[in-house]
């Protein structure tokens, strides 16, 4: 089976950490004999591979989600068995691309929240927290 983690939370909620630690358990052996595991973020737009600095530029966001479900998307054309995708989420047509990749592509999806804080990564400001939690929607597969 093919699956699509969709990992959402507010900053600090530990989704990229779930994400990887999906992917390492997977990689391990331990989750469904998978060995091919990727785990994606729109923050990676903005994480330096090389030196780990994440520099936020929202004038790039709409990039950085675009990059984000356009490897996704490469992962599913590649038929990797297991797939993390650990953006906040907040409102649910953020993610009704990943439903539409999951229906194209065979994909399972799950959706997994994140409710714990671990501390601010990516020194979010509060105020915008508070607002993605004033917005915050139930997610569910849209009924096509």
């Amino acid at each position: 089976m093919k699956t699509l983690y969709i990992i959402r939370g507010l900053p600090g909620s530990g989704k990229s950490t779930l994400g990887e630690s999906l992917a390492s358990f997977s990689r391990s052996g331990r989750l469904n004999g998978a060995y091919d595991v990727h785990s994606y973020a729109a923050d990676d737009w903005f994480t330096n591979s090389k030196t780990g600095e994440y520099n936020f530029n929202p004038a790039e966001l709409p990039d950085a989600h675009e990059d984000c479900r356009a490897r996704v998307m490469g992962s599913m054309m590649s038929n990797v068995k297991i797939i993390c995708v650990c953006n906040t989420f907040s409102q649910a047509w953020e993610a009704e691309p990943y439903f539409k990749l999951c229906e194209q592509y065979d994909y399972t999806p799950v959706v997994l929240e994140c409710q714990s804080q671990f501390g601010n990564v990516h020194d979010v400001p509060q105020d915008s927290i508070d607002v993605m939690k004033e917005r915050w929607e139930p997610l569910s597969k849209p009924n096509w």
